[in-house]
């Protein structure tokens, strides 16, 4: 067995995860181990500058490095620069939890001298630690995956609920969105879309629910990317309902002030929905019966969430009805204590 890596005051470790919003969220459980474990080292992140907004404010991060993915795939000298300033930042271990190739290839030009990822895949040759262990069987969740690092150390306690530090600011800026929306008192997000990383619940359905909610007289409101505001609207218009439509007019942070605000959040199987679980509000996480997107491996982390899925193994998201999703935030919401 090889012998378990010591580290020593003044080390700088790197962690890359350069995907999603969701799966950096879900990074952060290992980021703040490694830090607990190892307080006098230094811990950056290498991570894709759509996702890294996510690790603002948060104390065990000594330094961000925000990369730009299609930049690295299209321009040698961003791909060269960014191998120097690894360089010179002397790291001592790279932990490479999502084994991009070309990510992987920079960790090895950078001269890092122990470099771990997981092992059995062609990316593998550029490591000199490895971690033998499969994530496709989803046996348990991502965050459990991404701890399994901590194996390679000589200390390894771990915590495994992922947070959003989000300063005074920050939250009175998504309180100035939701008034210029006329939002006041208790509020439900909904937020439709998935950015192409699970099946979806269909948006029409999205709308229904939110007709449902509304007639109940809870104050409802959409989120979702620039892009699918014009979408949102057209069916909206389509089904005779009024939307406050919040799509595309927040950035990263002021959207997670935006959910931390609200009482509920009903999402698919996205980063928002991370991103509502790590600022302390209950989401209600819809997921296929798929086994790649199981919610064993993808569920939201901590107390009080629920997720459902489709009746029986083989329906489509769509047999999920708004009426069935409107009873179970009906019953958080009538359960629940006014937070904010």
């Amino acid at each position: 067995m090889p012998k378990k890596i010591s580290l020593e005051k003044g080390d700088r470790i790197l962690i890359s995860r350069t995907d999603r919003i969701g799966d950096l969220i879900l990074t952060i459980p290992l980021i703040e181990s490694v830090k607990a474990n190892y307080p006098e080292c230094l811990v950056d992140v290498l991570a894709s500058d759509y996702a890294a907004p996510v690790l603002e404010n948060n104390i065990s991060i000594n330094e961000v490095i925000k990369i730009n993915n299609n930049s690295l795939k299209s321009d040698g000298d961003y791909f060269q620069k960014l191998c120097e300033t690894l360089q010179s930042n002397n790291y001592k271990v790279a932990l490479v939890i999502y084994p991009d190739k070309i990510i992987s290839k920079i960790i090895f030009k950078s001269k890092i001298p122990i470099r771990v990822g997981t092992a059995r895949r062609f990316k593998s040759i550029y490591f000199t630690r490895f971690l033998f262990h499969s994530r496709k069987a989803n046996k348990k969740h991502e965050s459990e995956y991404n701890l399994d690092y901590l194996k390679i150390f000589e200390s390894s306690k771990a915590g495994n609920i992922p947070h959003i530090y989000l300063k005074e600011e920050e939250i009175n800026d998504a309180k100035k969105v939701l008034t210029d929306a006329k939002i006041s008192g208790r509020f439900i997000v909904l937020h439709p879309g998935s950015g192409g990383s699970a099946d979806c619940w269909p948006l029409g359905h999205f709308i229904e629910l939110c007709y449902i909610l509304k007639e109940r007289n809870y104050n409802v409101v959409l989120t979702g990317s620039s892009e699918e505001k014009k979408e949102f609207d057209k069916i909206a218009d389509r089904k005779d309902v009024s939307l406050i439509n919040l799509a595309g007019k927040t950035d990263v942070r002021t959207l997670a002030g935006i959910l931390f605000l609200a009482d509920v959040v009903v999402a698919n199987s996205t980063g928002p929905l991370h991103l509502a679980a790590a600022v302390g509000t209950k989401v209600v996480g819809l997921y296929p019966n798929n086994f790649a997107m199981s919610p064993v491996r993808w569920g939201p982390l901590g107390k009080g969430h629920q997720v459902l899925q489709p009746p029986n193994e083989k329906d489509k998201m769509s047999a999920m009805k708004p009426e069935d999703i409107a009873k179970t935030v009906i019953s958080i919401m009538s359960n629940s204590e006014v937070r904010k």
